[in-house]
């Protein structure tokens, strides 16, 4: 049991940022950010199969912030870069239609490396930089994951939307259940 004991100490301090904090039950952002995924599974039980739960889900926990300030600009910035993902998605979607591309082939990947590169640059360029990397995984999400029998326009459409529930449930629960003021001068460090 001693030398168990000491695994988990060692594993601890070279993994855990709070190496010399003892453990500590979930605080009220670990519960709220758990009850804004469980409230998007509900939600995406009686919604068409075409929605997708677990781009809402991710949006959900990328909302949840210490504050509700830092979930709103969490928020702002998950629904742009998630805007404009889905907007390269449509156009590479189309694109792809138009000329008879295959999934997978070189001259398909190629232009999604392409789009990839366009959307980071503008991105970075004339938005919020810390949504290119969401931007791009929606771009890669729309335009590689299976659209399901929908044209490039639905998929697009759907996969916003699904980003913009998620954001919204969080946004209530974070509204609904206010951090305490500890936790928020712990959201405020983090």
């Amino acid at each position: 049991m001693i030398a168990i004991n000491r695994f988990f100490k060692k594993f601890r301090s070279a993994w855990s940022d709070h190496r010399q904090e003892p453990i500590r039950f979930p605080g009220l952002r670990i519960i709220k950010t758990s009850l804004a995924v469980f409230l998007v599974l509900m939600l995406y039980l009686i919604l068409p199969e075409t929605s997708n739960a677990t781009t809402a889900a991710i949006a959900a926990i990328i909302a949840m912030r210490g504050s509700i300030k830092d979930s709103y600009v969490a928020a702002f910035i998950r629904l742009q870069s998630t805007f404009i993902g889905a907007v390269f998605g449509l156009i590479i979607l189309e694109l792809k239609e138009v000329t008879n591309l295959e999934y997978n082939t070189l001259p398909y990947n190629l232009l999604l490396s392409i789009f990839v590169l366009s959307l980071i640059w503008i991105s970075v360029s004339f938005l919020r930089s810390d949504g290119a990397v969401l931007g791009s995984v929606v771009l890669l999400v729309i335009a590689i994951g299976p659209i399901l029998d929908m044209t490039p326009l639905q998929a697009a459409v759907t996969r916003f939307l699904d980003t913009l529930v998620g954001v919204v449930i969080a946004l209530l629960v974070n509204s609904v259940l206010p951090l305490t003021p500890h936790e928020e001068e712990e959201g405020k460090d983090a």
